[in-house]
């Protein structure tokens, strides 16, 4: 349809199933300060949805998190509380994989201390598990949510690799040996 109209687009919506009849669809990642009266108006305008009846409109949320920087150690528990742990959005990871990995770490550490009498796993910061749970509990005046990146792991060792795809591959690859690891010692 963008071609038929010879333009170049400047934005996509994503409409995501919503229901099993497939009558109902959600707009992806439309959060908007605007009134729901005028969230109608203009999306309406958008090719397709002129005719749409809006069931539900977009909102801004809030993310909450604690300063886990003071408050975390690298396996989600509290400081100060041994048998308190915390797993999710609130300990400032962001996104569905990032909270599913803080509440891996929670439960595998919850339960291996207080059910087994096990040390604490600490996934090594070579993994995007370890890093995200260092840069947690790693003090930080400005600490602010962070996703699972690149970016987060420690550099290679030895000569810079300027080529991105090569570098992430090598940070990868060095990463998946580390989780073997981290997994022959958890089970």
């Amino acid at each position: 349809m963008i071609q038929e109209l010879g333009k170049r687009p400047y934005a996509i919506v994503q409409l995501r199933q919503d229901d099993k009849q497939a009558s109902l669809y959600n707009m992806v990642g439309f959060q908007t300060n605007l009134k729901f009266k005028e969230q109608k108006r203009i999306f309406s305008k958008i090719p397709g949805l002129e005719q749409a009846e809006f069931v539900k409109y977009g909102v801004m949320h809030r993310n909450t998190y604690i300063n886990s920087s003071k408050l975390l150690d690298n396996t989600y528990n509290l400081k100060n509380t041994p048998n308190l742990y915390f797993a999710g959005q609130i300990t400032g990871v962001e996104g569905y994989v990032e909270s599913i990995s803080s509440g891996m770490v929670a439960a595998l550490n919850a339960s291996d201390v207080f059910w087994d009498g096990v040390k604490k796993h600490q996934f090594s910061e070579h993994t995007v598990i370890g890093a995200l749970a260092k840069y947690i509990s790693t003090p930080n005046e400005k600490f602010q949510p962070m996703n699972a990146n690149f970016g987060i792991l420690p550099e290679l060792e030895g000569k810079k690799i300027k080529d991105k795809k090569m570098r992430y591959e090598k940070l990868a690859k060095r990463s998946l040996g580390q989780n073997i690891a981290n997994m022959r010692e958890i089970c």
